[in-house]
């Protein structure tokens, strides 16, 4: 189970590297850079999705915190290179993700 969880929290660390770099007036390319991270994440959280029933099984987790756990990781890998992403957004979806995934890889 820890297989599909390593991978995303090795996204988020990307994510973050990612958004700092473009606060500091980093510019990255859509086809180079944007693109393949985004369907990089995308296949890590489509692999998730495997293992989707049983963590809905687990005492904190539920449909909603779920899809919007995959929603917000889906978004930050986007907004993560743009310089205009509002901080405060950002790092209260981060730290969302962040909790959940930290939670999934105590529990699984």
């Amino acid at each position: 189970m820890q297989d599909y969880i390593k991978p995303l929290n090795e996204d988020l660390v990307k994510i973050e590297t990612f958004f700092n770099a473009a606060k500091k007036g980093k510019e990255f390319n859509f086809v180079l850079d944007i693109q393949p991270f985004t369907e990089h994440v995308d296949l890590h959280l489509s692999q998730l999705n495997d293992i989707k029933d049983h963590i809905l099984s687990l005492p904190l987790m539920n449909e909603l915190k779920f899809k919007l756990l995959v929603l917000h990781l889906r978004e930050l890998s986007v907004e993560c290179f743009f310089d205009k992403t509002s901080k405060k957004v950002f790092l209260d979806k981060f730290k969302a993700v962040q909790h959940d995934l930290h939670y999934l890889e105590r529990k699984l």
